[in-house]
């Protein structure tokens, strides 16, 4: 079982440094490109989805892999009474409010863009990438609060 749990750690952890890595590049690097005009409709259509389809993947690989370190690691009450089940639970949360905030916000970019509006996609979804990204940091930096040793 050691060798599932480790399996199952390795590619959560991996995981969510692609996903969050990814969504903080494209904050950085690709939104203001877009807020500024200087993407085409058809690579920001391409940037966008390819953005949408890690998250969703992402969404099926943490319930899957998180799931499992969870139920491995907190399955006797822990999850609830301790400052580290705490943290997965507030982990869990800030997941779904990223989740949440780059699906609504490619959902609003991607309809701008179909309407031919490059800047206005870029610019009237600013916050929400920012927030998301910025999130995403956190969700790492709880990341490596939770792989302390448990004990």
């Amino acid at each position: 079982m050691a060798l599932v749990d480790t399996a199952f750690s390795m590619l959560h952890v991996l995981f969510a440094g692609i996903w969050a890595g990814t969504t903080v590049f494209y904050a950085w690097r690709i939104h203001p490109l877009l807020s500024e005009g200087d993407l085409g409709v058809t690579s920001a259509m391409s940037i966008t989805t390819g953005l949408r389809w890690l998250t969703r993947i992402g969404a099926v690989v943490f319930v899957v892999t998180g799931g499992h370190m969870a139920a491995m690691g907190y399955g006797d009450g822990r999850l609830f009474s301790t400052s580290m089940g705490h943290a997965v639970l507030g982990m869990l949360a800030l997941w779904l409010v990223v989740t949440g905030l780059l699906e609504a916000s490619i959902g609003k970019i991607q309809d701008s863009l179909g309407e031919g509006k490059i800047q206005t996609a870029g610019r009237e979804n600013q916050t929400l990438i920012r927030v998301a990204a910025t999130f995403s940091v956190v969700l790492l930096l709880l990341g490596g609060y939770l792989a302390q040793p448990l004990g």
